[in-house]
């Protein structure tokens, strides 16, 4: 009865640790996939905010193509 006993509770540690265990692992996987997302996410907030850049680039551009069309017609 008493080795019974041990190897039932020596059955129902390994079973514990064993949940223990698996437990941690998925969440090192949520945690390294929200790691990964916020990863994903900041590329596409650089990427957006280098095309922003881009088009004030362009606006000024645009801009100063304007004032000298309009020098020009005011000289006509």
């Amino acid at each position: 009865m008493a080795r019974k006993a041990w190897l039932l509770s020596l059955l129902l540690i390994f079973l514990i640790s064993l949940g223990v265990f698996t437990l941690k692992g998925f969440g090192k996987e949520q945690r390294t996939k929200a790691k990964d997302d916020t990863a994903v996410i900041s590329e596409k907030i650089e990427e957006v905010l280098k095309n922003q850049q881009d088009i004030i680039a362009r606006l000024k551009d645009i801009r100063a193509q304007q004032d000298i069309i309009r020098v020009r017609a005011s000289r006509r």
